[in-house]
């Protein structure tokens, strides 16, 4: 009585999959999470630097207030002050100091709302608003004074910005330094170049001994020896690579989730879970194009060549392409004209930028459409990979 014939899925198969590569998923997983704890620190320190500019921005805005109210004193007669403006409640004499300053300069845009907004992030300082108030004082103070060359007027900003003249550094560029989303820069580095360089490795490797290698050394010979039909060989080793880096990356995402609640006081989960689920669909996507190289060709060396190939350049097309971008650009690192490898690489379907919108007020949608490419090109890479392996004729 003959055996029966395995036809969709084969454990044995599966078991042997799982014996080959469990050491270096392993050892993958590991560099993952060790990688994602690391950056997430890493943002952790730079939130701090943020918070700090935010701060230094409010405190800006708030000695525009305060400068607003020292003129009016002087023009008017009055004794407006920061300490007597939240006593009072009637702040009609203040609103009218700020409309006359907004005529002045049609760019201050000044009101209540937007001092008590500011004086609230300063209050969340381990100054004290009196503190601010008394160094405005002296700020202001300069202010009255005259360059004894130049005859010009001396004030604190213009101090800050010589100064830094005589260190060799634009004060245009520090300004557009603090302009910068320094997080969706770090963002972009984090799980586009250091999250996916591990598992590409990953991907290319077991993609390539799935079944070229198997075909290659001849022990493709012994599996078919079985009564074990291809179609459940490649519906097995499908199923291994869409199963394995799912387990990767979900092991990494919780990782993820675990070290940002303990370094982060604000945690966005969905767009973590988002930004890991559409990094699997990138690598599916990838690693279907390593499966249909890995049954398109005989000799493992080709398969190599064509899926280690595409999948290194879509990395290194990723990494110039990062240096394309507006952030990297406005630092003076980047060119506008290496923004051309994004479109010359999957990993530009990655949209990382629309991702970190969820959350938000505003949500960016693009990246579904993006990931559905990605999708799409990994079913059609695994579907056309299946049936080339099926139908061709083998060196067994």
């Amino acid at each position: 009585m003959e055996g029966k014939v395995t036809k969709i899925y084969s454990s044995p198969l599966m078991k042997q999959n799982i014996k080959s590569n469990y050491i270096l998923t392993i050892a993958i997983v590991a560099v993952m999470c060790m990688m994602t704890i690391v950056s997430t620190y890493a943002t952790s320190i730079m939130q701090e630097s943020q918070n700090m500019q935010d701060t230094t921005q409010a405190q800006a805005d708030f000695y525009s207030y305060l400068y607003v109210m020292a003129s009016y004193n002087d023009t008017a007669g009055t004794q407006l002050s920061f300490d007597d403006f939240e006593k009072s409640e009637d702040k009609s004499v203040y609103e009218a100091a700020f409309e006359m300053a907004d005529k002045q300069s049609a760019d201050m845009n000044l009101s209540k709302e937007g001092l008590e907004t500011a004086a609230n992030v300063l209050k969340e300082t381990d100054v004290s608003m009196d503190t601010y108030t008394h160094l405005f004082e002296y700020t202001y103070a300069l202010g009255q004074v005259k360059g004894c060359f130049s005859g010009g007027d001396l004030d604190i900003q213009d101090m800050m910005n010589t100064m830094l003249e005589t260190m060799g550094i634009d004060p245009e560029k520090i300004e557009t330094l603090q302009d910068m989303d320094t997080t969706a820069m770090f963002n972009q580095m984090d799980y586009t170049i250091m999250g996916l360089l591990p598992i590409f490795i990953f991907i290319v490797i077991v993609g390539n001994s799935l079944i070229v290698d198997q075909v290659d050394r001849g022990s493709m010979a012994y599996v078919l020896s079985t009564p074990t039909k291809r179609s459940a060989v490649t519906n097995t080793q499908i199923i291994f690579m869409l199963a394995t880096p799912l387990l990767m990356i979900g092991i990494t995402c919780a990782a993820r989730l675990g070290a940002s609640f303990i370094f982060l006081d604000d945690v966005n989960a969905k767009e973590i879970i988002v930004m890991y689920l559409g990094m699997y669909i990138l690598v599916e996507a990838v690693a279907g194009i390593c499966y249909l190289g890995s049954c398109i060709f005989d000799q493992s060396r080709k398969a190599m060549g064509f899926g280690g190939g595409l999948t290194v350049w879509f990395f290194l097309a990723s990494l110039l392409g990062m240096f394309g971008s507006g952030d990297m650009v406005k630092m003076g690192f980047g060119a506008e004209a290496l923004d051309v490898f994004n479109k010359l690489t999957l990993v530009g379907l990655y949209d990382i930028k629309s991702i970190s919108t969820i959350g938000s007020g505003s949500v960016d949608t693009a990246f579904i459409w993006k990931l559905a490419i990605l999708a799409g090109i990994s079913i059609v890479c695994y579907a056309a990979g299946s049936i080339r392996f099926q139908k061709k004729d083998l060196p067994l």
